[in-house]
């Protein structure tokens, strides 16, 4: 079983500071065949003036180093006996909305992450190898405040290059902090994955520390800030030096109390099978799973959030990793109490996810605020066919590889007029928080990306907390396509609190062309809205057919 989680990005015996675990088996292997020549760009569109770049990762061998400004890999020294500095591999970057930082990447780089930071260079230590020989260590920025780059803003994306393909992925794993974006060109077209949406980090630092207020657990102490105030990044709990003590105590409690008595049946997809068990004394009982030394008792906190020690090890590719995985996904959820949670991970849909007064709140944050990206290992965990929440892109044939600090490295859409944040902004539909019914898709629309289609009569699409501000929009702008058969016709209507809500605006829309001939469809508002709601997209047909799939929306004033 592969966890997500994030890149091996310290690597070495002798790394003191390896953050998250590997993806390269999902990976095509490394090969000797093709040549490494790709078009990189970093852009800056934080609206900071000095910020710079990090190219890391390792070659083919393991072996730990940085690309340059010219592309090409330079492999680390290996020191003798102590923890010695990286010597400054920066890119500089233009000023905010400047041109882009270009160069091709001519070595394959493996376990790879692009960094950035503002205002501070960022600095790098390697590690010797450990007692028995190998390859040093990249010490990399870490999440305690004896780190050297803790009061600096830094964030970064995961990739790995090879003969094979380019993957790239934003991952919020680790953390969340400053926005990236990226964009690719190649034998899959034009891919793009999003920033983190204007004001998001704020948010989910709001957010937090209510939940602190509300239950007490240390969830604001995630929040780092400057001597301003001003938020940094946000630690995932796993990461975080935060002592959580017995916090999912009462959970645990209540989930092993109800399954002495009833059935759990997790799934371990792939061909693994399923397998059946329930609690005797103090531990879960799988009928048939060999649990290859490591019972599933009850958890500590450290290994739900981390998924990968205590009873929740997870052993790898074979069935009690596949087991321990869903078991962890469900945990951070708190799906297991449920209705359909017995059946997991096929018996709960995300819109039951985190309803648990005990669950993960940083990760019911980060998908409440982020269209994308993993919030803790093993998210990709879910029901056959749900629509992924990675924000990944992978082409075997990449012509080019556009990396920016803020927007605008694409933005999966053909972006509407005007912009702003909250309601204002462009508002992907593959970003909901609940659903009913669709279904996300790639998107031939200009930029990529992904849309939400097969959507028919009764379906609908929520997005929390959107901030209309004082004064009302005049109007909701979509971006629509449909194939729908002759006669087949349907309306999209715009409620607010819940779907059957305020209803603010409606489009009527039959076929456009096909399902990826994408029209911009304005409407006036109808009924005025202001302050925060959450808003809901629910669709409405005479007929049981799909009539429409959506790409993005936004309201205007």
């Amino acid at each position: 079983m592969v966890s997500r989680r994030s890149f091996v990005t310290a690597v070495g015996a002798g790394a003191v500071a390896a953050v998250g675990s590997s993806l390269w088996s999902r990976l095509p292997s490394r090969a000797s065949a093709a040549p490494a020549s790709l078009p990189v760009s970093l852009k800056n569109n934080s609206g900071n003036g000095t910020v710079y770049a990090y190219v890391s990762g390792s070659d083919g061998t393991g072996w730990p180093g940085f690309v340059t400004s010219a592309g090409y890999f330079e492999r680390l020294p290996s020191p003798s006996s102590v923890l010695t500095p990286v010597a400054d591999y920066s890119i500089p970057l233009g000023a905010s909305g400047s041109a882009a930082t270009t160069f091709t990447l001519r070595d394959h780089v493996i376990g790879g992450r692009v960094w950035f930071s503002v205002g501070t260079k960022l600095r790098f230590f390697v590690n010797p190898p450990g007692g028995g020989g190998g390859v040093p260590g990249l010490v990399q920025p870490g999440f305690t405040a004896d780190d050297p780059n803790w009061s600096t803003s830094w964030t970064f994306c995961e990739f790995t290059y090879n003969s094979a393909n380019l993957y790239a992925n934003i991952s919020y794993v680790d953390m969340v902090a400053l926005p990236v974006s990226m964009a690719t060109t190649g034998s899959g077209g034009t891919q793009s994955v999003s920033p983190l949406p204007p004001g998001a980090l704020a948010s989910i630092a709001s957010g937090l520390r209510a939940q602190h207020a509300a239950d007490g657990a240390p969830w604001d102490r995630l929040v780092t800030t400057d001597s301003s105030g001003a938020t940094l990044r946000i630690l995932a709990p796993a990461h975080s030096p935060v002592d959580f003590g017995g916090y999912w105590s009462n959970y645990l409690d209540r989930v092993w109390s109800y399954y002495r008595s009833h059935t759990l049946t997790i799934n371990g997809q792939g061909g693994i099978g399923s397998y059946s068990g329930t609690v005797s004394g103090d531990t879960m009982v799988f009928a048939g799973l060999n649990t290859n030394g490591v019972p599933f008792t009850k958890p500590g906190a450290v290994d739900v959030f981390g998924c990968a020690s205590g009873p929740l090890y997870n052993s790898g590719g074979d069935a009690r990793g596949a087991v321990a995985a869903r078991l962890a996904a469900a945990l951070n959820r708190s799906s297991l109490l449920v209705g359909g949670g017995h059946n997991q991970p096929d018996g709960v849909a995300p819109s039951g996810y985190y309803t648990d007064a005990t669950t993960n709140h940083y990760a019911r944050l980060v998908h409440k605020y982020a269209s994308v990206g993993y919030a803790f290992p093993y998210d990709d965990v879910g029901p056959t066919g749900a629509a992924p929440v990675d924000g990944h892109l992978q082409d075997g044939a990449p012509t080019s590889w556009t990396i920016s600090l803020g927007p605008g490295a694409g933005s999966g859409t053909t972006p509407p007029p005007g912009g702003g944040t909250g309601a204002y902004g462009t508002i992907q539909a593959e970003s909901y928080s609940a659903q009913n019914g669709t279904r996300a898709e790639s998107c031939a629309d200009t930029g990529g990306g992904r849309d939400v289609g097969y959507i028919s009569n009764g379906d609908w699409l929520k997005y929390p907390g959107l901030d209309f501000g004082s004064s009302s929009p005049t109007q909701f702008i979509a971006r629509l396509a449909s194939g729908a058969g002759n006669g087949i016709s349907g309306a999209i209507q715009v409620r607010v609190n819940g779907t059957t809500g305020t209803k603010i605006a409606e489009i009527d829309l039959g076929n456009s062309g096909g399902w990826q001939n994408w029209r911009t469809v304005p409407t006036n508002i109808t009924a005025p809205v202001t302050g925060v709601h959450d808003v809901y997209l629910v669709f409405s047909s005479g007929s049981t057919a799909d009539f429409v799939n959506v790409n993005w929306f936004t309201f205007t004033k």
